[in-house]
């Protein structure tokens, strides 16, 4: 995003290495908790004090280990099968089918992430229909690329370039929290959902006229929070871990900007220490950095699917329309769902976060910063959900942080891949 407001505690951040390659990982979403300085200033630590970090070997992070334990989640680390058990029953078809469709998504992903970077202004976005992978264009050249490529190309009257600039337009005029605004490629539109009685619904209505019909209206579904849980025991707010990254010295923990802002240090439920907040990028964004420098616990490269089995990361990509993903987080466990829109802006009760990746999955209070993730790929990070208090909305919608961009941003790689 062009636009970044970062929160930077003052001191120095551990000293990084020069990378080699931008890559993520993925631990377990177990609940981890802010903890503040008894008395005195906030822990704001000069630089990388206290215990050695016990997933460092000679100052490189050490693999991930069957062995390790503290921040993952119990069980065996699988393939697709827990994923396509959870999109069989979902959907009503077969085991087989669906691990075949998951199969199928994450190829149509990785070509449609090279083909609209590839067509560049005579792309309008890609998604998936029925299994096969779309992707919008608006010249023949560009056409004969796509088919050429193996996938579907459909002849659209508007490039996504001309679509984010007619979002940007409309996000200027005055509105409130719970509109957003996002571009659908399969009907080639800007989509606007507006509170059900807005104040502010004319003027955006208005605003949208002379764009025709480039512009749909929705009525939106409920209040758009952030995750934050609070509850009796966890008096500051409550989390999800994210994705764990290294930078071949240190380990880290990716997690929600909303999350980070505000809270100086992170303790298990247990009452391990997992170590300081580093960075809080939020509003805009929403992701944030925690240095996991705690002296008992480690990363292990997998998620906590909360059903005494674990999954492993391989990698992140960017989200397209349509395609199935999951969701774990320490309220709501572990969801699986569809991306419905992507490089949506959310005006939430927090403020406006941008580029959100849109699913249907229900998240709840405490299911910020957890993975967002398909297969062995992650995604985003949880971040604002329409939820009603502590009950799902009868139609679910959250709003992930893509993660490649924390990623980029902190200048880290995958811990544990292959």
């Amino acid at each position: 995003m062009s636009e970044r407001v970062v929160s930077r505690p003052d001191r120095r951040r551990p000293n990084r290495r020069s990378l080699l390659a931008v890559a993520l990982v993925a631990v377990s979403s177990v609940a981890f908790v802010p903890t503040a300085a008894a008395a005195g200033p906030v822990d704001r630590p000069s630089g990388p004090g206290g215990a050695a970090d016990p997933a460092r070997a000679g100052g490189r992070a050490a693999p991930a280990s069957s062995s390790a334990a503290a921040i993952a989640g119990p069980g065996r680390a699988t393939g697709v099968a827990d994923m396509a058990e959870a999109i069989a029953a979902q959907r009503g078809i077969s085991r087989a089918a669906a691990e075949q469709l998951l199969s199928a998504e994450d190829a149509h992903v990785r070509l449609a992430n090279r083909l609209t970077t590839e067509l560049g202004a005579s792309s309008g976005g890609a998604y998936l229909s029925d299994g096969a992978l779309v992707v919008t264009v608006t010249d023949a050249a560009a056409a004969a690329k796509v088919t050429a490529a193996g996938a579907k190309a459909r002849l659209v009257a508007r490039g996504e370039r001309q679509l984010r600039t007619i979002q940007r337009t409309l996000e200027a005029a005055a509105s409130e929290p719970g509109t957003t605004w996002g571009v659908d490629p399969a009907t080639n539109q800007v989509v606007v959902s507006l509170p059900a009685a807005g104040a502010r619904n004319a003027v955006q209505r208005s605003a949208a006229r002379r764009f025709g019909t480039a512009v749909r209206f929705e009525t939106g579904t409920g209040p758009i929070q952030p995750n934050v849980g609070i509850s009796s025991g966890d008096s500051l707010g409550g989390c999800s871990v994210g994705f764990t990254a290294t930078d071949y010295t240190f380990n880290y923990i990716i997690t929600a900007g909303h999350c980070t802002q505000g809270y100086p240090h992170w303790t298990l439920p247990n009452g391990q220490d997992v170590g300081p907040s580093l960075e809080s990028d939020y509003p805009e964004n929403d992701f944030g950095l925690i240095w996991m420098n705690g002296p008992s616990v480690w990363a292990t490269g997998t998620i906590n699917l909360w059903n005494n089995t674990s999954r492993s990361i391989h990698g992140w990509a960017t989200a397209v329309s349509g395609l199935s993903v999951c969701n774990s987080g320490r309220t709501t466990g572990f969801r699986c769902g569809s991306v419905l829109k992507t490089n949506v802006t959310v005006n939430g009760s927090g403020g406006t976060v941008r580029q959100m990746i849109e699913t249907n999955i229900c998240t709840l209070g405490g299911d910020s910063g957890g993975p967002l993730f398909a297969g062995n790929t992650g995604y985003g990070l949880n971040s604002h959900a329409n939820r009603n208090g502590n009950q799902c909305n009868s139609t679910p919608r959250t709003w992930h942080q893509p993660v490649g961009e924390a990623i980029n941003t902190y200048q880290v790689v995958i811990y544990g891949a292959p």
